[in-house]
């Protein structure tokens, strides 16, 4: 479970909090503690999913607040360029 805020300044951190490689065949991202703050926030998320991806696994993001969901609905997850 993520506990915190997401946006720019945690973001590089919020990426390499996960074992890519290792984790289970299904990841559950859940926000329900958090914020998502700005279009780095979304950028981070977006950039975690295609990492798991490229091992193909599914990231399941539960528990956005109503703005959070908003921003990430607004901007998308399928949108952002991964590096």
């Amino acid at each position: 479970m993520k506990k915190g805020q997401l946006f720019f300044g945690t973001m590089a951190h919020f990426v390499d909090l996960f074992d890519y490689q290792h984790d289970p065949q299904t990841i559950h991202i859940d926000f329900t503690n958090s914020h998502v703050w700005d279009h780095s926030a979304v950028t981070a998320i977006a950039k975690v999913m295609q990492k798991y991806k490229r091992y193909n696994k599914e990231v399941i993001v539960t528990g956005l607040n109503v703005e959070s969901e908003h921003l990430i609905n607004r901007i998308g997850l399928d949108s952002v360029s991964g590096h």
